[in-house]
């Protein structure tokens, strides 16, 4: 997904539209897998985001606000914890 934003500091995170397309897409299962990988992203910041990531332009600093906005989304939807 992040190879498709065009500008990483205008993202906002998820949509409302987006977040609730999540149960036609994903098990609930594979959801949760994605919200505890985005906590884990949130919460460690120097962890090397590039390396899973080759090919891709962004910094890894870039990658992990980006990977913030994602988890914050799902934060104000009420799926995630605060």
């Amino acid at each position: 997904m992040i190879d498709y934003v065009g500008d990483l500091d205008a993202f906002q995170g998820l949509t409302a539209e987006q977040l609730a397309s999540l149960p036609e897409e994903y098990t609930p299962d594979e959801t949760a897998g994605i919200i505890a990988s985005l906590r884990f992203a949130a919460e460690h910041p120097e962890f090397d985001f590039a390396s899973l990531l080759p090919g891709i332009s962004a910094s890894n600093g870039q990658i992990h606000v980006f990977l913030v906005k994602i988890y914050r989304s799902f934060q104000e939807a009420g799926l995630a914890p605060l």
